[in-house]
């Protein structure tokens, strides 16, 4: 496993990003602006969910894949974070 799989499954948990949410108060996967914040939004080319899933990532990185990777032998999981 690298770190490109922990975070495809990671992904796949609805609860995990349930919990995420509601640790950071952000809305990762849930659309809740008016309409006309999507207006402009688009017009703008603003994304929140994209800054949603950085922190997502950031997020999992820290408190699930590093511990998985400490928790392990050396020679069970890629490092490499594509998994080359």
């Amino acid at each position: 496993m690298n770190f490109i799989n922990c975070l495809e499954e990671c992904i796949k948990n609805k609860t995990l990003i349930s919990e995420f949410n509601r640790l950071t108060d952000f809305k990762l996967g849930i659309d809740s602006r008016s309409p006309i914040e999507i207006v402009i939004d688009d017009a703008t080319g603003y994304d929140e969910q994209k800054e949603y899933m950085r922190k997502f990532i950031d997020f999992v990185y820290m408190h699930i894949w590093l511990p998985l990777v400490a928790s392990q032998p050396a020679n069970t999981l890629d490092t490499n974070h594509a998994g080359d």
